[in-house]
């Protein structure tokens, strides 16, 4: 399945929207409410590469900026090299868990800052005994009262920050997650807060990669209506936002 993404609307006139939303098998409607749910925005999704890219075509022909790619091609955050004990070196930073495995600064092609939600649901059966007048008739008042039992579900909505790190390689991004990571690399700046050192972390790469793109639209959560949603919808997100700034991944 390939998807397209409109990525700069701003020089989209009204006048244009309703034949680009008949171009794209879709309604005005439908459009606007892609469109403002904010960029990348993605309006096609398609088997076709040759419809993908003919729709790319007619976008930027009659609209702004849009890219496609494979939905296949999106590497998922679960698989990518995880930042926990991480250090960081004069040319880049390690996993010293896994040894002297490095990530260059030299190889960092994007910073994206996001928000992973995960939700957990748990049942518990809790019995209550509840007064009975119909037992107590019944047993002459022997027994008052009558045992039953409900499910109560509970649910946990859990929420944590996360740094993609795209390479100019094309090798599979890392991830940093705010709440698994093991920040003693930070040394003197290391804090009190899970929050506030993951801050400190993108502090830290940002100025010893200046050059890098830096990108935090997705702190907010963004479904993809009819495609994903979770934590897939955010990594099908990035990775589109990356194609649009010039990524080209080899994975």
């Amino acid at each position: 399945m390939f998807l397209v993404a409109i990525v700069d609307v701003e020089h989209i006139p009204d006048a244009a929207r309703a034949p680009l939303a008949v171009a794209l098998g879709t309604t005005l409607y439908e459009l606007r409410l892609v469109l403002s749910a904010g960029l990348p925005a993605v309006v096609l999704t398609t088997p076709e590469a040759s419809r993908a890219e003919a729709a790319v075509q007619l976008i930027e022909r009659e609209a702004g900026r849009a890219v496609w790619g494979e939905r296949r091609a999106v590497y998922p955050s679960a698989r990518m090299p995880a930042i926990r004990d991480f250090r960081f070196q004069p040319s880049g930073l390690t996993l010293t868990e896994t040894g002297a495995e490095l990530l260059p600064f030299s190889d960092i092609f994007a910073i994206i800052r996001a928000t992973h939600s995960t939700v957990t649901t748990s049942s518990t059966v809790v019995k209550e005994r509840k007064l009975d007048p119909g037992m107590a008739i019944i047993t002459g008042g022997l027994k008052m009262s009558k045992t039953t039992s409900r499910d109560v579900v509970s649910r946990t909505d859990n929420r944590q920050q996360v740094l993609y790190l795209f390479r100019i390689s094309g090798a599979p991004p890392w991830l940093l997650r705010e709440q698994s990571a093991h920040y003693a690399g930070l040394g003197n700046a290391l804090g009190p807060s899970s929050l506030g050192n993951f801050r400190e972390v993108v502090r830290a790469l940002r100025e010893r990669v200046p050059n890098a793109a830096y990108d935090e639209r997705f702190l907010a959560h963004r479904a993809l209506r009819g495609i994903s949603d979770g934590i897939e919808a955010t990594d099908i997100l990035v990775h589109l936002l990356a194609l649009s700034l010039g990524y080209q991944p080899n994975c």
